[in-house]
């Protein structure tokens, strides 16, 4: 039976429910299978390196040159995205680039500034990309947010941020991935005896999640971090059944 529809937890409930959660509860205690479930069947977990999701974004820093224009020379030294993902170059409006690579943000801007230029010519290279970044939670050795530049793999992400905590459960470690505003897609891997999972390429906004081992109930404690990484009610309540399933497979 999956539970990806049935309930939220009791904290997400009102009153009025929380009966049916016990029953629920009991009976996913009784039968669930050794394995968590997504809520989707949108498969996107691959071992092929992808570059197409570093893209520009807020907070990233970028090096802006204007050939032949002196009023234009500070922006090589560093320009940062804003929060709302625009480039604020001088004399013209706003630049989106959120989403852009940085060849498409070279012509965003070309195009631009033709409002107050003849022929522009610019190039753009990045200095840091700092809005491609995936959250660690659990039995970890660094948790929190981690930024990344390049291709890595689920293995790779785990020992960016310390590798496993002591008491962590190294077998059923797994890959959170938000699909829309509800879904999520769950990707199991094996961080113990490392398997093909381990190998998955981590996407921006992955959540990478050890839990500890023996304990068989989702800690309260990281609710508040899973809400300001904008995970929605939907999804958290996924999230949370998710684990609480995985503690009963001790």
């Amino acid at each position: 039976m999956s539970p990806a529809r049935l309930a939220a937890p009791s904290h997400l409930l009102g009153r009025a429910s929380r009966p049916l959660l016990l029953a629920l509860a009991a009976l996913t205690a009784c039968s669930a299978p050794p394995l968590p479930e997504a809520t989707t069947d949108i498969v996107t977990a691959s071992t092929e390196p992808d570059w197409s999701v570093f893209t520009l974004g807020p907070s990233d820093v970028v090096s802006v040159r204007v050939v032949g224009r002196e009023e234009y020379a500070d922006l090589a030294a560093g320009l940062r995205v804003s929060p709302h993902g625009n480039l604020a170059i001088p004399r013209i409006a706003p630049v989106p680039v959120t989403g852009l690579s940085v060849e498409e943000a070279e012509s965003a801007i070309e195009e631009a500034l033709r409002a107050v230029l003849k022929r522009p010519e610019v190039s753009v290279s990045l200095v840091e990309l700092a809005s491609r970044r995936f959250h660690a939670l659990g039995m970890v050795g660094q948790p929190g947010p981690s930024v990344f530049d390049r291709p890595v793999t689920a293995l790779e992400a785990l020992a960016m941020v310390g590798g496993a905590a002591p008491g962590a459960r190294r077998d059923r470690a797994m890959l959170i991935r938000r699909q829309g505003r509800e879904d999520l897609e769950i990707i199991e891997f094996n961080a113990e005896t490392p398997d093909p999972g381990g190998l998955v390429q981590l996407m921006p906004d992955d959540i990478l999640f050890l839990p500890r081992r023996g304990v068989t109930r989702f800690q309260e404690g990281v609710e508040p971090y899973l809400r300001t990484i904008g995970l929605s009610t939907g999804q958290l309540a996924t999230f949370v059944l998710a684990i609480d399933r995985l503690g009963t497979a001790n």
